[in-house]
């Protein structure tokens, strides 16, 4: 089945995605590279592409997590929730209930 002429227009402006292309394109996620390929296969890194991120001093900041700092960090053992398991649900809202949340 191919599409109508008209439509077969408006699809070759569309950008081109891995099923339209050839059976080796590759596409990509939009990132930059970190080097190169060498001629026997290996990957030289250029230091200066590779992104560095300068992390702000955060020793005076006031925001605190969503999470209540009250609630305790989960361990291997769940036999204290009600099915057992860890990803419980109503476990979670019963603790956020205790913990002054409001529904």
């Amino acid at each position: 089945m191919q599409p109508s002429p008209i439509l077969q227009k408006a699809i070759r402006r569309l950008a081109l995605n891995t099923k339209q292309g050839p059976h080796n394109y590759y596409k990509g996620n939009r990132v930059g590279s970190h080097g190169r390929h060498t001629k026997w296969g290996g990957y030289v890194i250029d230091w200066a592409k590779v992104r560095t991120y300068v992390v702000p001093e955060l020793s005076s900041f006031h925001l605190t997590p969503f999470v209540a700092m009250r609630i305790q960090k989960r361990r291997d053992n769940f036999a204290h929730t009600e099915t057992g398991k860890a990803t419980d649900g109503k476990e979670y809202i019963r603790k956020w209930k205790e913990e002054g949340g409001n529904m």
